[in-house]
């Protein structure tokens, strides 16, 4: 048998420590380490040293890999955590979450038990409903899920690379060390590896960087740059004293970006070289000797590399969770956070970690290991997959719900009953319910919804209505879209051919927002460039309709923001408004936060207990619209009567759930505004002429 893993390295096994200490910090929101989440990039680099140097010595010791026996170590190292995590987490969350929450924990649940959780998170980030809405404590097994995926494909990269190359045996005495045209074929086969995946990451972190985080194409280069120092030889060649030296930049460069970096540098992108060629450094260095390699082997340091791992898995349900349960001063809150992650990492390495990775269990064959753990995956599964179940139902009622209350009281259903003189209480008809239920308002949205947001900076069109009519368009971010059922049976009623050109979190202008990435502002750039020249290509539009989200922006950047925003805006507008289009704004709708919600849960019997003031739903000013206001040819469409009267806006209106999220409006509510929606474009528009 060829030698499963090489010496025990106890700087590389400090840099466990570290990295989930500047995770943690970090996940602590304590303002302290706001870079930490670069602890998960050394991870990365660690991971790739040892799993490459792991395969290579079975490589070069009998000129194959045993992929069966590899997963199954894999499996038995980070499966029996991972389920004990997400099996209590799941527990615990819905015990802590209120309805709304629930489909959401159900997917990101199951996302995380099959290891893609990653994936979830990024098809998630690049809708802009995703942006103010709680994280779930699944969210940090992204990181489990791209290293998984990495098992899955990197022992079949270096076995053909192997292969193809003619790699022989080169090491026949056992001791897994030599050289030949397998070794240097498979290190050239990583650099290619590292060189694409860092251009792919450089390229997605500026044109998309929320699901650029989390895919495994932009991250497999830290894993690369790792599997190359297996490949190297490292270190041994170096005195002691430079040795130490580079160790010293290495643990510096690290901690240095941690401290330096903040959420707002568009990661993991370029920046991202930094921590990894840290990390590399201290692996690099091999500093065995002097007061640094003592330091690492200090009980502190060994014990937290010891339960990195679980300490990582257990650390931000903890941090999330915990407050929900307890209300606790902030310094309170962190010290238990840190207590509590502590005890259950210990207790997981010492009665889960360590009984199955020794012993007999870790003799287990590997098709009994493999059927274990998806069995322990599927007893995991069982929680999303009944709670899929109750969502299916839940939303077969909100159907029926809505059709009976349509047949039964039409003139007070949605937004009829809010409308001056209707007669109707304005929650609609007492002891009737509500629709959609707010666990499957999320879920509430337009079909147009998944099907015609632009991915990147395409500038992707829709076509709904009557071919051939009146031109109209509707674009802007999701502030926009969620108009697209009003104006889509508005479509219907008046012959107009409507194009839906929108995008999550870009809004139809040329306005740089003070509070906006780098990033951001590129792509969305990067978009509405390509919107205006996809107009300038086609036949003029008589209506183009647009809105935005209002309190998220900050203020543009410019020495008078109002001159900055009005001239952003127009930046768009008005080559559309010079080939005879009218713009129509349409006013922001109420950001309402998520409690409101949760109100309608606690008072189901009288959902117009739950509002909110008018002067905290409108706290932001909407640009767009004093924009709009000083545009010639642009008009305003205030719809603000149809959520808010008297100073308060409810959650509940002719019996219809009005919020889908803390700031999005349920697609159910949206189709009852047609009428109000068409009444009032016209009256704007007859005003403007």
């Amino acid at each position: 048998m060829a030698p499963q893993h090489g010496p025990f390295r106890t700087d590389v096994h400090a840099i466990r420590a570290v990295a989930v200490v500047l995770v943690l910090v970090y996940h602590l929101d304590v303002g302290w380490l706001r870079g930490g989440f670069v602890g998960v990039d050394a991870f990365f680099v660690v991971s790739g040293y040892l799993i490459t140097g792991q395969l290579l010595r079975g490589l070069r010791h009998d000129g194959r890999i045993d992929l069966a026996g590899f997963w199954a170590r894999r499996a038995r190292r980070l499966a029996p955590g991972a389920l004990l995590v997400l099996a209590v987490t799941a527990v615990a969350a819905v015990l802590l979450s209120p309805r709304e929450d629930w489909p959401t924990l159900g997917t990101h649940l199951a996302a995380s038990a099959l290891s893609v959780e990653n994936w979830a998170l990024a098809a998630s980030s690049t809708d802009y409903l995703a942006a103010g809405d709680p994280s779930t404590p699944f969210e940090h097994f992204w990181s489990l899920g791209v290293e998984e995926q990495s098992y899955l494909v990197w022992p079949l990269l270096l076995l053909a690379v192997w292969r193809v190359s003619g790699g022989r045996r080169t090491a026949p005495s056992g001791t897994g060390t030599g050289t030949g045209p397998g070794t240097v074929a498979v290190g050239l086969a990583i650099v290619a590896v590292v060189v694409a995946s860092l251009a792919c990451s450089v390229v997605l972190t500026a044109t998309d960087p929320a699901p650029a985080y989390f895919w495994p194409h932009t991250r497999a280069w830290e894993f690369g740059v790792g599997g190359l120092l297996a490949v190297l030889p490292t270190g041994t060649g170096q005195r002691p004293r430079v040795r130490t030296a580079v160790a010293l930049v290495g643990w510096a460069g690290l901690v240095a970006c941690g401290v330096l970096f903040t959420p707002a540098v568009p990661y993991p992108g370029s920046a991202a070289v930094l921590p990894v060629v840290a990390t590399a450094l201290v692996v690099a260095a091999r500093a065995e000797h002097g007061p640094l390699a003592r330091a690492t082997t200090l009980r502190p340091v060994r014990w937290l590399g010891d339960v990195s791992y679980p300490l990582y898995l257990w650390h931000w349900p903890v941090a999330l969770l915990l407050p929900r349960a307890v209300d606790l001063p902030t310094p309170a809150r962190v010290a238990a956070t840190v207590l509590l992650s502590a005890v259950l990492a210990h207790l997981t390495a010492v009665l889960v970690e360590r009984r199955v990775t020794a012993g007999r269990l870790a003799r287990l064959r590997p098709r009994v290991t493999f059927a274990v753990v998806a069995a322990g995956t599927a007893l995991v599964l069982l929680a999303p997959t009944a709670g899929w179940a109750a969502l299916t139902g839940q939303l077969r009622e909100d159907r029926a719900l809505a059709a009976e209350l349509r047949t039964d009281g039409d003139r007070c259903w949605g937004a009829a009953a809010i409308a001056p003189g209707s007669g109707c209480d304005v929650a609609g008809l007492p002891g009737r319910g509500t629709t959609p239920s707010t666990m499957t308002a999320a879920y509430d949205v337009d079909p147009t919804w998944d099907d015609c947001q632009a991915e990147a900076t395409a500038a992707r069109s829709c076509v709904v209505g009557v071919r051939g009519g009146t031109r109209v368009a509707l674009v802007g971010d999701s502030h926009a879209h969620q108009w697209s059922s009003a104006l889509g049976a508005l479509a219907r009623q008046r012959g107009w051919e409507l194009h839906l050109v929108v995008k999550g979190g870009c809004e139809f202008s040329h306005v740089a927002w003070s509070d906006v990435s780098a990033a951001d502002r590129g792509r969305c750039g990067s978009w509405n460039r390509a919107v205006d020249r996809s107009f300038a290509a086609q036949a003029p539009f008589d209506l183009v309709f647009t809105a935005a989200r209002a309190d998220l922006r900050g203020t543009p950047v410019g020495a008078d923001p109002a001159s900055s925003a009005r001239d952003g805006y127009r930046a768009s507008w008005q080559p559309l408004v010079d080939r005879g289009a009218t713009i129509v704004a349409i006013r922001d709708t109420p950001a309402v936060g998520s409690g409101v919600q949760r109100c309608v849960d606690r008072h189901p019997e009288a959902p117009g207990a739950c509002r909110i003031g008018t002067d905290r739903a409108f706290a932001s000013g909407d640009r767009l619209v004093d924009a709009a206001r000083a545009t010639p040819g642009a008009v305003v469409v205030d719809m603000t009567s149809s959520f808010c009267t008297a100073g308060s806006c409810p959650a509940v209106i002719g019996n219809v759930l009005v919020y889908r999220d803390s700031h999005h409006l349920t697609r159910t509510y949206v189709t009852t505004l047609v009428g109000p929606l068409g009444r009032r474009t016209d009256a704007a528009l007859r005003t403007a002429r």
